[in-house]
């Protein structure tokens, strides 16, 4: 609770403030998290593996400040593809195959990450990522707490024993909710319905990349992604609800305001 109460403030002024400081934060994050999806994988050739996947997941990032090259939805849609393929075929504690992760890091983080600064330049105050960021912590924190009190039908348990049905509908509710609500406040230029589309599609993405994010960690045979951030496991962990959350709201967004 005390890493959430400095990081959120902290992390919301960057996405206000925006420019350089955001960007720095967001390879950070992305190279960390790597780190750890690499350790996951248990690469037998780390650094002959991966060191090219450090480098391109720090370009695809810095691309969303400074070229604004849209990574498209084809790198994230095979990131996402390849990493449920390999995971389906992952057998006991072997992990992944150490070239397709290799490959698949920097498209699985470093692609959708990228997403963050191109949506922080959607407009000047940042509204846009805000509501993305807001919305994805509606959706995990609704779920976590309504799925311990009330939570009785587990959803998966073979990938994650400790989601259930209750928590996955309060999740998403608490997207829906949450980003509807945000982006009427913040001025969005959508309609309540749109707000409630995007709400609806962020709560069931940040729980999809959730269960997809356990169930790497179940193929690698590790509890958390690791301890990089206290009392939260992994940064991977804080990590995998947001990525394809970001993903969906910048699409939304550049399409609503076509």
């Amino acid at each position: 609770m005390a890493t959430a109460a400095v990081g959120t403030p902290l992390l919301l002024l960057l996405v206000v403030l925006g420019s350089f400081w955001l960007t720095a934060l967001v390879v950070a994050a992305a190279l960390l998290g790597l780190w750890e999806f690499y350790r996951l994988s248990r690469l037998e050739r780390p650094w002959v593996l991966q060191l090219p996947g450090f480098v391109a997941t720090a370009l695809l990032v810095v691309n969303g400040h400074v070229w604004r090259f849209n990574p498209g939805a084809f790198v994230v849609a095979t990131g996402v593809f390849f990493l449920a393929k390999y995971i389906a075929h992952a057998r006991g504690h072997r992990g992944l195959d150490a070239g397709v992760s290799a490959i698949l890091g920097p498209l699985y983080l470093g692609g959708t990450l990228a997403y963050a600064p191109l949506l922080r330049a959607l407009d000047e105050r940042g509204a846009w990522l805000l509501v993305a960021i807001l919305g994805t912590f509606a959706v995990d924190t609704s779920a976590y707490f309504v799925g311990r009190a009330v939570g009785r039908h587990r959803m998966a348990p073979r990938v994650s024993p400790g989601k259930t049905w209750e928590g996955a509908a309060a999740g998403l509710l608490g997207g829906l909710g949450a980003v509807a609500l945000l982006s009427r406040l913040l001025g969005l230029p959508i309609s309540a319905a749109q707000g409630v589309l995007l709400g609806l599609g962020v709560g069931i993405v940040a729980q999809a990349g959730d269960l997809l994010e356990s169930a790497l960690k179940r193929a690698a045979g590790a509890k958390e992604a690791g301890r990089l951030v206290p009392g939260h496991g992994g940064l991977l962990d804080r990590l995998d609800s947001l990525v394809l959350s970001l993903v969906l709201m910048y699409y939304g967004a550049t399409w609503l305001q076509a």
